[in-house]
């Protein structure tokens, strides 16, 4: 009691403007209390990243003051590249500014990384589509790379765009040679050039699975995927998978393989070598008889049939499982 007593008595009797930290502090005191931060050590970072064209003291050391700490001592390296400062580099650039530091031996180095932003290959894709569009460039084509100016780099945070100079597109061959300009932050920095293949892809039905001669043919079955329709390939008729389904397939199918119409056909109602209904329509009535198919059938196929009774043989039309219909243009029964 008596001590808190004596600190607010001092608090009350100090001299006008003065603190609590005077009463224990000077002047002098508080000088050398500023010069030791100033003095803190200064520690070399391991490595590096710097954004701009230039390396600076702060870059390479923590601990300097803020005048110290922003001058420039190198260029940086490229874009995107590296560069090793050495030990005797370093020792040298610590004592010509007067910093407090020495190297603990001879391979203490220093990894500087240059930033960059890379512009990748789809961004390049995409103007040169654009461009060689106006050229013949189908719809569904896409751009291999063969050979060009890769990679592009450009400084982080810079802005900048691909202007086309000369562009030209090879229908027959399927190839591009293009060449664009670099412009970053509205100046022009180089030219690139491009050259590579045209791949024209076209979207088709394929197989999940194996697909079994005879087998029919459901939404799980099938997918549809975009393929490269190469030069010399037979010629793929555009097909949906709703036109695929609920038909037999001919023969037999691999997994991945496409499928075409000539692939698959209407599910067999009609067995070759099987008993049949023959119907025959004529001024209104219907007569029925027995008959074997001499070939298969899908609904709506005509197939070629025997009248069991009279061994006739004719053409009907398959109008529904094991029944073909005879028209009377094709015979009788």
């Amino acid at each position: 009691m008596v001590r808190l007593i004596f600190i607010v008595v001092l608090l009350i009797f100090a001299p006008n403007g003065a603190n609590a930290a005077d009463l224990w502090e000077s002047k002098a005191g508080i000088e050398e209390q500023h010069e030791n931060l100033q003095a803190l050590p200064v520690v070399l970072k391991e490595k590096v990243v710097v954004s701009d064209e230039y390396i600076r003291l702060g870059d390479l050391f923590s601990g300097l003051d803020s005048e110290t700490d922003g001058k420039v001592v190198a260029p940086a390296p490229a874009l995107g590249k590296e560069a090793i400062l050495t030990a005797e580099w370093l020792k040298k650039l610590a004592k010509t500014n007067k910093i407090n530091w020495v190297p603990a031996d001879e391979k203490v180095s220093v990894k500087v990384r240059r930033e960059a932003y890379e512009i990748n290959e789809k961004e390049i894709k995409k103007v040169l589509i654009q461009e060689l569009k106006a050229q013949g460039l189908p719809e569904n084509a896409d751009l291999f790379i063969q050979s060009g100016s890769l990679p592009v780099l450009v400084p982080i945070k810079a802005s900048w765009r691909l202007d086309c100079v000369q562009t030209e597109y090879n229908s027959y061959r399927r190839t591009f040679d293009a060449k664009l300009d670099l412009i970053v932050n509205g100046e022009k920095q180089d030219t690139l050039h491009f050259v590579g293949k045209v791949q024209v892809y076209i979207s088709v039905p394929v197989a999940k699975q194996d697909l079994k001669a005879g087998q029919i043919i459901t939404k799980d079955d099938i997918q549809m995927n975009n393929i490269v329709q190469e030069t010399g390939r037979r010629r793929i008729e555009p097909i949906k998978i709703e036109d695929l389904i609920g038909k037999e397939v001919k023969r037999s199918i691999r997994a991945g393989q496409d499928i075409s119409q000539n692939d698959v056909r209407e599910q067999v109602m009609v067995e070759k070598g099987k008993l049949i209904t023959l119907n025959f329509t004529k001024g209104g009535i219907m007569l029925s008889a027995k008959g074997k198919a001499l070939e298969n059938g899908g609904l709506g196929d005509t197939v070629r049939v025997m009248n069991i009774q009279s061994k006739s043989v004719i053409q009907g039309t398959v109008t529904g499982p094991e029944t073909v219909s005879i028209s009377p243009a094709r015979g009788k029964l």
